[in-house]
């Protein structure tokens, strides 16, 4: 699969984060004993805190495995850094907000990537190429 000139490090950071989020996603989903600490104790919509749990614990495994498809990429990176940021305002100065505004930047350059560096554009080329020829590239 080619990303065109800076393809690994595109490639790199979305994997990396995509198996960040799903590795995330199924501990919360086998261990919610461990995570529920970090759900705060109003959650909205009158959810209970462990549904919350559960229901982030599937987020974050579906937006793993749709980054590291990769599946929609700027809309799945545009989530996880949605969700990243809501977690960081929601909880605040804690033990892993490091992490967080890591994973926020990380999810942040994915997003803001530019198309043209991980598109395949052969196609649109020869359609429209000066002059309308539909010469052999890629």
């Amino acid at each position: 699969m080619k990303y065109g000139r800076y393809g690994w490090p595109y490639f790199f950071l979305r994997i990396g984060l995509g198996l960040t989020f799903l590795w995330v996603g199924v501990d919360i989903l086998r261990h919610p004993d461990i995570w529920v600490g970090y759900v705060p104790e109003n959650v909205p919509l009158g959810l209970t805190r462990e549904t919350a749990l559960q229901i982030g614990g599937f987020f974050d495994v579906v937006v793993g495995l749709a980054l590291m498809v990769p599946v929609l990429p700027k809309l799945m990176s545009g989530l996880a850094a949605a969700h990243l940021l809501a977690i960081i305002v929601t909880n605040g100065a804690d033990a892993v907000l490091i992490r967080d505004i890591g994973l926020l930047g990380a999810a942040l350059a994915l997003l803001f990537w530019p198309t043209h560096y991980h598109t395949k554009r052969g196609w649109r080329r020869r359609i429209f190429k000066k002059g309308g020829s539909s010469g052999s590239e890629d």
